[in-house]
């Protein structure tokens, strides 16, 4: 039986409809639109990628919004975040990814 890569749902107000996921080491956010499709990923090894929804793409929208293939940091994950709330109006909490 395979297990999910993430274990833990946020609640938040702000996020009707949509659904924040976090992996169970806490280095990986995926962020999920309303038609369920995967917007976001942060990872801190393998950097972010934003990306418009499959709504969006079948309307001729491209993929891509942002996205890097690098290591990822503190100022990444703000940037990360900031990016979600621009374009999906979804507010990914802060502490959700720590960094030592």
């Amino acid at each position: 039986m395979s297990q999910e890569p993430w274990t833990e749902d946020v609640a938040d107000e702000d996020l009707v409809g949509e659904q924040i996921k976090v992996s169970a080491l806490g280095t990986t956010v995926w962020v999920l639109s309303l038609d369920g499709s995967t917007v976001g990923r942060f990872d801190k090894r393998f950097g972010m990628d934003v990306h418009t929804s499959v709504e969006q793409q079948m309307a001729g929208a491209s993929q891509c919004l942002h996205c890097t293939h690098e290591r990822a940091g503190p100022a990444e994950w703000l940037e990360f975040c900031s990016l979600i709330d621009q374009h999906f109006d979804i507010k990914v909490p802060h502490d959700l990814i720590k960094f030592d």
